[in-house]
């Protein structure tokens, strides 16, 4: 029953170990910010990736800056241990799952869409190009007095 204990009693201190947790959740907030707004990719698998685990960051460490800010105000349902061990599970989950898909389904996706690709246009063979435009002989100015002489 001790090592029970631990995960549920009330612990109203805010240790080390939970500075360090919630600092880490601030860090998860903001890189989920970079992936989202800042990082660009030239691939589109590879953006349609990390703008999801940026939400992804986004959201779960959201959760653990909440979590981290409702034990510091010391609200007696939250500010029990097992609450940041939960989310450090979840966390864990994610990890392992992200190292998964990066490592098993993201580059076959990579592959796919470099061979998916627009090729480059071309012209026809029998197509002839079109005849450059005249060089402008009068300014631009002359040119709209000229018009407009036309339309009276």
């Amino acid at each position: 029953m001790g090592f029970f204990d631990y995960f549920v009693t009330a612990s109203p201190e805010f240790g080390s170990y939970a500075w360090t947790f919630f600092i880490v959740q601030i860090l998860l907030v903001a890189g989920g910010a970079y992936f989202i707004w800042l990082h660009t990719e030239r691939n589109v698998a590879k953006a349609t990736f990390f703008r999801q685990l940026g939400i992804a960051l986004m959201i779960v460490g959201g959760f653990g800056v909440a979590l981290g800010v409702v034990r510091m105000l010391n609200v007696p349902p939250f500010n029990q241990r097992f609450w940041f061990y939960i989310q450090f599970v979840i966390e864990l989950i994610l990890g392992g799952y992200v190292f998964y898909y990066m490592r098993n389904v993201l580059p076959e996706l990579v592959r796919t869409s470099r061979t998916r690709a627009p090729a480059p246009r071309q012209m026809p063979a029998d197509a002839t190009p079109a005849t450059p435009r005249p060089v402008a002989t009068t300014g631009r100015r002359e040119a709209r007095r000229e018009r407009k002489r036309k339309q009276r």
